[in-house]
C-alpha cells in the first residue's frame, strides 16, 4: 500500500496544533471510527529520526504511536488522541491549586516515563514541560493518566555518552538545566531538572524561571534564582529536583523511590512537615536533606 493510500485511511476532523515542528490534525480512522492524531512534519533527517525513536517506545506514560508514513516530502506520524488536553492547560484552569497528593501522583507518572526512556532506550527527551504532557479525559484528577509526548528534539545516547551544552541549545529556555546553558556536558539528569520546573509549576501555577528575555532567564537558571515556596509540603521535592549540580540530582529511578516513600508517608501521617525526618532511600541510596 502506498503512502497516499495509507493516508486515505483517515478522515480529518480539525487541525489541533501548529508550530515549528509542523502541524497536528485530529482524525478519525475509517476502519473503526477511533479518533487519532496525525502529526505532519517536514521531511528531513530529524523527522525520520523522531519517527524511528517513538516507534520503539511502548509505555503507559508515553503517548502511543501506531504507525508512520513518508509522503509528499512530509513525515506523518499516527498517535493516540489524548482528549484531556495538556498539563499546561490543567495548571492554568481557575480554581484551587492542585493538591499535594495529585502533584505527587502526576510527578510519579512523568518520572515513570523518564525512567523508561532513560533506562530502556537511553533516550533523553530534552523538552520536558507541561505542554508536552498530555492527559486522559477523566473527571477525577486522581484518575487521570499522564503521557509524555513530542520527541522532536530527543536524542539517543550511547553508553557513557554525554551531550555538549551551549547557549541556544534545543529545548524551551525556561525549562533548560544549568549545565546545558553553562556549555557543560550533560545527560539524562537534564530531564530531571526540567521535571523539577514542572513540579514547581504544578504547585505555584507559574514558571520557576519566568521571563521572555533570554539573558534574564539565563541568569536566573544559572544562579538558581527561584522562589521555592517554603509553605508548601513539597518544597523538599523541588529542592531535590532543582539541584544545580547534576551529579547530586537523582536519576529517574531514584526519584521514583523517593516519590513512593513520600506518598506512603503522606498517607500514613497526613503531615508533610514531618517528611524530612525520614530517610527516603534504601540502604546504598543517597539521602537528601533540606538545607
Amino acid at each position: 500500500m502506498s503512502s497516499d493510500e495509507q493516508l486515505e485511511k483517515f478522515t480529518t476532523i480539525a487541525q489541533i496544533g501548529n508550530g515549528s515542528f509542523g502541524k497536528c490534525f485530529l482524525c478519525e480512522r475509517c476502519s473503526d471510527g477511533e479518533q487519532v492524531v496525525l502529526k505532519k512534519i517536514m521531511l528531513n533527517e530529524d523527522a525520520k529520526f523522531e519517527a524511528f525513536l517513538i516507534s520503539q517506545i511502548n509505555h503507559e506514560n508515553v503517548v502511543k504511536t501506531f504507525e508512520s508514513y513518508v509522503s509528499h516530502r512530509s513525515v506523518y506520524i499516527v498517535m493516540e488522541y489524548m482528549s484531556g488536553g495538556t498539563l499546561h492547560e490543567l495548571i492554568k484552569q481557575p480554581g484551587k491549586p492542585l493538591e499535594d497528593r495529585i502533584v505527587l501522583n502526576y510527578t510519579s507518572q512523568i518520572a515513570s516515563a523518564l525512567r523508561y526512556i532513560h533506562q530502556e532506550h537511553r533516550i533523553i527527551h530534552r523538552d520536558v514541560k507541561p505542554s508536552n504532557v498530555l492527559l486522559t479525559d477523566h473527571k477525577h484528577l486522581d484518575h487521570k493518566t499522564l503521557k509524555l509526548c513530542d520527541f522532536g528534539i530527543a536524542s539517543k545516547l550511547e553508553s557513557g555518552q554525554r551531550l555538549k551544552g551551549k547557549i541556544g541549545a534545543p529545548g524551551t529556555l525556561n525549562y533548560l538545566a544549568p549545565e546545558i546553558l553553562g556549555a557543560c556536558d550533560y545527560d539524562f539528569k537534564a530531564d530531571i531538572w526540567s521535571l523539577g520546573c514542572v513540579v514547581f509549576e504544578m504547585i505555584e501555577r507559574e514558571k520557576a524561571f519566568p521571563g521572555v528575555q533570554e539573558l534574564a532567564v539565563f541568569h536566573k537558571i544559572c544562579n538558581r534564582i527561584v522562589a521555592i515556596p517554603e509553605d508548601s509540603k513539597l518544597c523538599f521535592l523541588i529542592n531535590v529536583l532543582l539541584e544545580p549540580k547534576q551529579e547530586k540530582r537523582p536519576s529517574a529511578e531514584e526519584l521514583l523511590i523517593l516519590l513512593e516513600n513520600m506518598a506512603l508517608i503522606e498517607e500514613c501521617t497526613n503531615d508533610g512537615s514531618r517528611w524530612w525526618n525520614f530517610s527516603f532511600w534504601p540502604k546504598g541510596k543517597r539521602t537528601y536533606h533540606l538545607k
